[in-house]
């Protein structure tokens, strides 16, 4: 099930004044779940917007220096700095102890590739001015690619038949 923002907001206010036992049941949800949404309500992390957040270099570093103070824990550090999960928190720690603040710098990007940021092969072979040289010798890369094409053309043809 779904939950709109104004939902969770209900859900919340269900727990504060019922407890979580009337709350999943009147929701039809789990404990678990009913629990989840209070715990990001607390922590200031039960927004409208689902979108993934973007945080700077930087505001990285602050966070991890913050933990490595030793004064506040993760959960805390989330809800000063306005972080929505704790597992953010602890990841950017966990790279500030093994690598530094360079390791916050050059942190690569994780998830699907953009399809503008997919990285075209630089080795690519042009069949069209390969099949129409008179060459003798062939590089590994063309030989490849002749014989991908040539799989293609069959499994084309095979096909068409049917």
């Amino acid at each position: 099930m779904k939950l709109t923002y104004e939902e969770k907001l209900q859900i919340v206010e269900d727990h504060k004044s019922y407890g979580t036992a009337y709350t999943y049941r009147k929701w039809g949800l789990s404990k678990r779940y009913v629990k989840y949404i209070v715990s990001k309500a607390r922590n200031n992390a039960l927004s409208s917007n689902n979108k993934h957040t973007n945080y700077s270099v930087e505001f990285k570093i602050m966070v991890a220096k913050a933990y490595a103070e030793g004064r506040r824990s993760f959960e805390e550090i989330a809800q000063l700095y306005g972080i929505k999960t704790l597992s953010t928190v602890k990841s950017r720690y966990d790279i500030y102890q093994s690598k530094g603040e360079e390791g916050l710098r050059n942190m690569k990007k994780t998830g699907r590739q953009k399809k503008d940021e997919v990285k075209t092969n630089k080795n690519k072979v042009n069949l069209d001015s390969l099949l129409s040289s008179d060459k003798e010798e062939y590089t590994k890369e063309e030989i490849k690619a002749l014989k991908e094409e040539l799989l293609r053309l069959r499994c084309h043809e095979e096909f068409s038949r049917v």
